[in-house]
């Protein structure tokens, strides 16, 4: 299937996009929980998009979604030592 836009290189590993979508909802539920049944619906849509446009393979999209999870998990363990 070919990519429906014009990747910027040749790498996709990770997706930025997802990464950068689940780190923003973890951080954000974790403040204010509340917001959590529309942001993670968006993360969510975020992520199955990059695939569905192409762009990136589905193991792009799970590293991403980890790597930002550890990042936000991380930066919410230092903020409250």
């Amino acid at each position: 299937m070919p990519a429906g836009a014009t990747p910027l290189d040749r790498y996709s590993f990770p997706s930025g996009h997802t990464l950068h979508a689940v780190a923003f909802t973890v951080v954000a539920t974790a403040h204010v929980p509340a917001l959590a049944p529309i942001l993670w619906p968006f993360a969510a849509l975020v992520a199955a998009s990059r695939v569905v446009l192409g762009l990136h393979y589905p193991t792009d999209v799970l590293a991403g979604a980890l790597i930002g999870a550890a990042l936000a998990g991380t930066s919410l363990s230092i903020a409250s030592v």
